[in-house]
């Protein structure tokens, strides 16, 4: 095989690798079956010396140099768009991962501390009401909401059941506090537990349970009200609040999951209009007598007619 045959052949492998890497990534039949049959011409070049290397390299100047500009130029926008894909998916997992983490690390301690603090606070407004003294500082209670209430709190109540009914009561600066949930929840040592919280237009409630009883009460922000529950906890949602984005997330969770599933879809699909020009490039291989072109002796025979005239007028 002479120099420029061995660089025809070189070229050629190339080709061919430019490509199968091709075919590999849109995963499509006519691309895969073209790479099959640009191979089995090639083959027949490398284990054939005596054939006409140049006829190769028009063979690829005609057919596989024009698909492998094409199908390159399609990669690299579904790579464009793939990426844009992935970049979707990624910025939508770390609102999910953010919104999570604060959810469960955030709300969820937060929650459980609140109830001690809130517990703390009874004490010494307990303490305060007996000395007739009055350091309680109220914002030690207050930041729970501030921070949460928009978000969590339950929007959806019958606020019938969390309104109060007149009640005997001590008044602790700007509060109301019955008279007969300080006595209850002084038998409990002032142990409490935040049940949930409730956002009925502006107004925000909060329900607690008094440790070891079966006493529930109130804390209505906006009424500046501690009173025992006196509804029906049946009638209510008392379940542990949830975020109102969930919603959200879970629409993005679903979206995320699509885009995944469809990302190798989206890399297979093809342009239809390059779809129906995948399919005339391999009907014109299949229906191309290959063959009748590589081993075309019209030439020779030219030649030889050529050299038989010239003898017989030479005699």
């Amino acid at each position: 095989m002479g120099d420029d045959a061995a660089t025809i052949m070189s070229q050629s492998k190339r080709r061919l690798t430019k490509l199968k890497l091709l075919a590999n990534f849109f995963e499509h039949i006519d691309i895969i079956s073209i790479y099959i049959k640009t191979d089995i011409i090639h083959n027949l070049f490398q284990e054939n010396t005596a054939l006409d290397y140049n006829k190769l390299e028009l063979f690829h100047l005609q057919y596989t140099d024009s698909l492998i500009e094409l199908l390159t130029k399609i990669k690299r926008q579904k790579e464009n768009d793939m990426l844009a894909v992935i970049n979707e998916i990624d910025v939508n997992n770390k609102y999910i991962e953010g919104f999570e983490e604060r959810r469960v690390d955030s709300f969820q301690t937060d929650r459980k501390m609140y109830s001690g603090i809130f517990s703390q606070h009874l004490k010494m407004l307990y303490k305060d009401l007996t000395e007739d003294i009055f350091t309680a500082d109220w914002n030690n209670v207050l930041y729970f909401h501030k921070k949460y209430g928009q978000e969590f709190y339950r929007t959806q109540a019958d606020e019938e059941q969390l309104k109060p009914k007149p009640f005997p009561a001590y008044q602790y600066k700007d509060y109301t506090i019955e008279r007969k949930l300080l006595g209850r929840l002084n038998i409990q040592s002032f142990k409490v537990r935040f049940v949930c919280g409730y956002l009925i237009g502006t107004y925000e409630y909060e329900l607690f349970k008094i440790f070891q009883s079966d006493d529930h009460f109130i804390f209505g922000i906006d009424d500046k009200k501690l009173y025992l529950f006196d509804g029906d906890l049946e009638k209510l949602d008392v379940s542990e609040n949830q975020s109102n984005q969930s919603s959200i997330i879970n629409q993005l969770k679903t979206k995320n999951e699509m885009l995944e599933n469809t990302i190798n879809e989206r890399k297979r699909t093809i342009p239809a209009e390059v779809g129906n020009v995948l399919k005339d490039y391999l009907k014109n291989l299949e229906n191309i007598d290959i063959m009748s072109k590589i081993f075309d002796f019209d030439e020779e025979t030219n030649i030889l007619r050529a050299m038989l005239n010239l003898n017989l007028n030479n005699n």
